[in-house]
């Protein structure tokens, strides 16, 4: 789901940015540890590798570095979901979605720099790397099987969990 996630943003901005600046989510991150050092998790960085940009990581209990973020977010939920549309299938939802976000970029101004958010994209666009083709973010594993039907995902001979 997340690379997913990650394509079609990708693909609605029209390339890939050189840096991507991201919570500490456990899709990503496999662990925190001090200062902005992290351990990553294999799959996202393989991700960011087929993509080739570089995963930031915001700072735990750091509320100031995304605050005005979620406040965006929270705002833009205001806008597009009173009233809730109707849709028939995930597909129409999606499409609408995506038209209403890019609508929506010329009415707010850009929290920073002037102009709107579609006036500041317009002009960062220009600096985007190509899109390379969709990242499968899937792996097969092939594990064995018990004759209890007991299925050993990631522990070693001694049982112990990895």
């Amino acid at each position: 789901m997340l690379f997913d996630a990650h394509w079609h943003a990708l693909r609605v901005f029209g390339g890939v940015p050189e840096r991507g600046i991201y919570d500490n989510m456990r899709t990503a991150v496999d662990r925190v540890g001090r200062g902005k050092e992290r351990q990553v998790n294999m799959r996202f960085l393989a991700m960011a590798n087929h993509y080739v940009f570089e995963p930031a990581f915001c700072n735990p209990a750091a509320g100031w570095e995304k605050g005005q973020i979620e406040k965006n977010v929270q705002d833009a939920r205001r806008r597009l979901w009173q009233p809730m549309p109707d849709f028939p299938d995930l597909a129409a939802l999606n499409d609408w979605l995506e038209q209403r976000c890019v609508a929506l970029w010329t009415e707010i101004p850009h929290a920073a720099l002037p102009g709107s958010v579609a006036d500041v994209w317009a002009a960062e666009q220009a600096a985007l790397m190509p899109l390379p083709p969709a990242f499968d973010g899937f792996v097969e594993l092939s594990k064995r099987v018990s004759p209890t039907c007991l299925i050993s995902f990631e522990i070693d001979r001694r049982g112990a969990a990895i």
